[in-house]
């Protein structure tokens, strides 16, 4: 009996009769069949159909290494998968040995997805033989678009593509401080967005109670579906994982999965969800009958906008008293406001120096800083809740050198910052909007929709860009329609 070509993977033409004739020419020897065996085996390709496992093996490419040869290293791009026929191989995270994989072991599936870095060093221990698959050959096999992947229900059950949610439970101020706490002490969550009083206690009231029994998973790794947020009101949950993901068995990798911690009264988990799609990294299971609070992904993102109106309606107030800024329209010093970006600074930091060039303007929202010229002190400037700061703001009309330097004299300073090429990008120089004035002519805003009128108002007309054109920088997460790289 030959090898079958999968009747659904997309393969066509040529490729596909090549496939077929081939595989049909061929009888399944032993090699075949251990490879078939090896692939079987990976929890990645056990998401496609089996009649497609025959075609996947005609992708195999046999590779050989010799000892203390690399494989793959960590922080590289990765874009091949590897299954260990024969010898050993070394595993090293942050330049520590972690592990030892040998024979029908495997590494690297997560290449064949998207273009991530490498998270461990592979070398080889001994002669090392291993079957190679490459994410185009994936690709071109139409193999992708194949995959299965299971979709986790609401805590409730319900239908696996749809979002769930129920009417928010009532409260007590025991719970509404509990859950306070849980969300400001959750520091991935604290890291990615403010959240003030005010944007808490919005989410609290969103949230509705489950009871949980013991034993359920509420998050399950690698799941895509991932959709809530929890706070631990009663009881234990375990959160566990399996081995690395670019070094863990498919044979023992359900067995192998480890407690590495726990979740308990005051305590949350899931909080990436309510942020962008990206495959859970753990499995969370109740470890006892419990209570949880739980914040799905819409409420939650409706919140932070509504609530990014709000503030970039309180950085409109500060830019109405910049006098450079005044021939802006109302929605240009809007979107100006939307575009502001935080940062913050340490005792003694410089935010400037005098002599270098300019190129952003500056709102200060907190802290004091020391206006230095000519090495002489002439001035502070201080910034509280209701009063603001600005300086800088002559960078946004041409790249003039700093007249000053500014040195923060508070323990800590933040400040609202815009780069002058921003601004320009946004609605084009300075120079021309004040020649313009507030009341006069059009925003660069109120864009042309059309390609013929972009290239009219424009005088610049733009062609198609090839992906191969762009410069790949980095990796910026992972979606539910695969990796989202900025380029």
């Amino acid at each position: 009996m030959g090898l079958a070509a999968c009747k659904d993977c997309g393969v066509k033409g040529d490729a596909a009769d090549k496939v077929s004739v081939e595989a049909s020419d061929k009888p399944v020897d032993t090699k075949d069949q251990e490879t078939l065996k090896f692939l079987s085996q990976v929890k990645l390709f056990k998401r496609l159909p089996q009649d497609c496992h025959a075609l996947l093996a005609t992708a195999c490419e046999a590779v050989e290494f010799k000892p203390r040869a690399n494989i793959i290293k960590q922080g590289d791009d990765g874009d091949e998968f590897f299954i260990i026929k024969s010898g050993e191989a070394d595993v090293e995270v942050g330049g520590k040995k972690v592990a030892t994989l040998k024979c029908n072991d495997y590494f690297g599936e997560n290449a064949l997805l998207r273009n991530e870095p490498r998270t461990a060093t592979i070398t080889a221990k001994t002669e090392l033989k291993a079957l190679k698959v490459t994410r185009d050959q994936f690709d071109k096999l139409g193999l992708r678009e194949q995959l299965k992947f299971p979709q986790r229900k609401a805590v409730g059950g319900g239908a696996a593509n749809e979002l769930r949610t129920k009417e928010p439970s009532p409260k007590t101020a025991d719970e509404r401080k509990l859950m306070a706490e849980a969300l400001k002490k959750n520091d991935n969550l604290q890291s990615i967005v403010v959240l003030d009083d005010n944007r808490t206690n919005q989410m609290i009231d969103v949230a509705w109670k489950e009871n949980v029994k013991a034993g359920t998973k509420l998050i399950t790794e690698g799941d895509l579906n991932a959709d809530y947020f929890y706070i631990v009101q009663e009881g234990t949950f375990d959160v566990m994982v399996s081995s690395a993901s670019d070094t863990k068995s498919a044979e023992d990798a359900e067995a192998q999965s480890t407690v590495v911690g726990s979740v308990s009264r005051g305590g949350s988990f899931g909080e990436l969800a309510l942020l962008y799609f990206a495959p859970r990294a753990a499995t969370v299971e109740a470890r006892e009958a419990s209570t949880v609070w739980v914040i799905d992904r819409k409420n939650f993102k409706d919140i932070l906008a509504k609530s990014s109106d709000e503030i970039a309606n309180e950085f409109v107030k500060y830019l109405d008293k910049v006098e450079i800024l005044a021939p802006l329209k109302d929605e240009e010093k809007q979107a100006v406001a939307q575009t502001l970006t935080e940062m913050s600074f340490t005792k003694n930091e410089m935010v400037f120096q005098q002599g270098e060039k300019g190129d952003a303007f500056y709102i200060l929202i907190a802290g004091q800083v020391m206006v230095i010229k000519d090495g002489k002190e002439t001035a502070k400037l201080t910034a509280s809740p209701d009063k603001a700061s600005f300086f800088g703001e002559r960078a946004l009309l041409s790249g003039e050198p700093r007249t000053a330097t500014l040195q923060v004299t508070s323990e800590t300073a933040k400040a609202l910052t815009l780069d002058r090429t921003s601004f320009d990008m946004l609605l084009g120089p300075l120079e021309e909007l004040k020649k313009r004035g507030k009341d006069g002519g059009t925003s660069k805003l109120e864009a042309p929709k059309s390609g013929k009128e972009m290239a009219e108002a424009t005088g610049r007309k733009f062609g198609l860009i090839a992906r191969k054109d762009l410069k790949r920088i980095g990796l910026l997460g992972c979606g539910g329609f695969g990796a989202v790289e900025l380029v």
